[in-house]
């Protein structure tokens, strides 16, 4: 049940909204773990049991560690726990990709690639339930109150399908006391609003060029439009992921939660260490503080250290996806993060004018990206050739509508644009207008939002599938 379809936005969600908020509050956490998994199972109706079982499992094994005197027996659950937590995430993510290298590497083994449906946010939510054992484990976290508590953690279904990834302690006392107040609702339904705008205007409409861009056949792609694709999906990803999880924050806060942020500029980042620290804030956390720490992070030998950074953007390209340009991407981010270690923090970026710093970066993340939409190496590799010749001419006809241009200007310019200034000028500006303009323009881009979700083609996340 996607946030920008229609039974989401006129009955699941305001029902949900309103009837959290009558509630009392010691009803509120088992209507939501309801409410949430009613919303889980309306995409993967089978695999939800699965979820069910498996954070059961968590459970147990969690209270068992955090009551167990005995160091062997806390390792051998904790163990347990996150065995079967990475197997659940390999066989449905990775088991057909596993067998597909293998045929192409010995041959025809005779294996049938598994058809193996890849359930909706498996990602995100094993490596929650992860952190959760985890953090008993390490005493970060006292194991939950009760049952209810932990399948509200899994399940909170504003966060469900592509975060932002949370851990449990973070989380603990606002799930413990559960309240909500009118101005929860009032600020929640504001950033829910922004997202909804984020997404079904321009993410949406910029897709409209990349998808055909990216769709042309290798021998007709030329030097402007490989260019165009690649600065429209720059624009898609962040507007498209971004807008989640705004609207993920924004429907948690309308019932009681506040989660942590997601997103901060990244576009504006100078080298790819400041990007990471921007950019999917809570995956990196992740990667942070469950692999990079736990292999010895910057503690160790400068080649171990760099190792451990080599091992950590390559499993942050594997996590995004079963395919070889997911894996290329992690590298590619994890040279340019390698490389500021080895100097450009020190040495060059320092060095540099920002407004070129921040260029340069932003141009070298969009060639990330041709990787990461890249449908194969191939592909990637026939991109970057047109993008490399000046001279070649696009052989095939692709349709820019004047909205989709409209919203490519003005996610550039967003992506751009310091908040902090773009907040003091449009405060100054509506205090001077009419103090409530801002309130008025808001209510205005909801409605064309609604009506855009209404009449045109509806496009799913892209982290969805992830």
């Amino acid at each position: 049940m996607p946030f920008n379809s229609a039974i989401f936005l006129f009955i699941f969600a305001p029902f949900v909204i309103g009837a959290n908020a009558l509630l009392p509050s010691r009803m509120r956490n088992v209507f939501l773990v309801l409410a949430s998994i009613a919303f889980y199972a309306w995409g993967e109706p089978h695999f939800v049991l699965v979820v069910i079982a498996s954070s059961l499992i968590d459970y147990g094994l969690a209270a068992w560690i955090g009551r167990s005197t005995s160091d062997r027996t806390r390792r051998i659950a904790l163990t347990v726990g996150v065995v079967l937590n990475i197997g659940l995430l390999l066989y449905c993510k990775y088991l057909g990709f596993f067998v597909e290298n293998l045929q192409a590497l010995f041959g025809a083994l005779g294996l049938p690639r598994p058809d193996i449906l890849l359930p909706l946010g498996i990602s995100f939510i094993v490596f929650e339930k992860i952190t959760y054992i985890v953090d008993v484990y390490r005493r970060v976290s006292a194991p939950a109150r009760s049952v209810t508590d932990y399948l509200l953690f899994v399940f909170l279904f504003p966060k469900l399908l592509a975060g932002p990834i949370l851990k449990f302690h973070e989380m603990r006392a606002q799930i413990e006391r559960h309240v909500v107040t009118w101005d929860d609702v009032e600020q929640g339904a504001f950033r829910f609003a922004m997202g909804l705008a984020k997404k079904v205007l321009i993410a949406d409409s910029v897709a409209e060029i990349a998808d055909q861009v990216f769709n042309i056949p290798a021998a007709k792609i030329g030097f402007g439009h490989s260019w165009l694709g690649a600065l429209c999906f720059a624009v898609q990803i962040y507007f498209d992921f971004s807008a989640y999880s705004d609207m993920a924050i924004g429907l948690a806060r309308t019932l009681g939660f506040r989660l942590r942020e997601n997103f901060n500029q990244p576009y504006l980042a100078i080298g790819f260490t400041d990007f990471w620290k921007r950019w999917h804030i809570s995956l990196s956390t992740w990667i942070r503080d469950y692999l990079y720490i736990p292999l010895g992070g910057s503690r160790v030998s400068t080649p171990r250290m760099y190792l451990n950074l080599w091992i950590c953007f390559l499993s942050s390209g594997l996590w995004h996806g079963a395919n070889w340009t997911f894996v290329l991407w992690g590298a590619f981010h994890g040279l340019f993060v390698s490389a500021d270690h080895m100097g450009l923090n020190r040495h060059v970026w320092p060095r540099l004018p920002r407004a070129v710093g921040i260029a340069v970066t932003a141009l070298l993340v969009m060639l990330g990206w041709v990787i990461f939409r890249a449908t194969s190496l191939g592909q990637a590799l026939t991109l970057f050739s047109a993008m490399l010749s000046p001279a070649r001419e696009t052989k095939s006809v692709i349709t820019v509508e004047l909205d989709s241009i409209l919203a490519l200007a003005v996610g550039v310019i967003l992506s751009v644009t310091p908040l902090d200034w773009a907040r003091s000028i449009a405060d100054r500006f509506a205090a001077r207008l009419w103090p409530s303009l801002s309130q008025i323009g808001l209510l205005a881009l909801t409605v064309w939002s609604f009506g855009r979700v209404f009449v045109s083609t509806f496009k799913p996340f892209i982290y969805f599938r992830f």
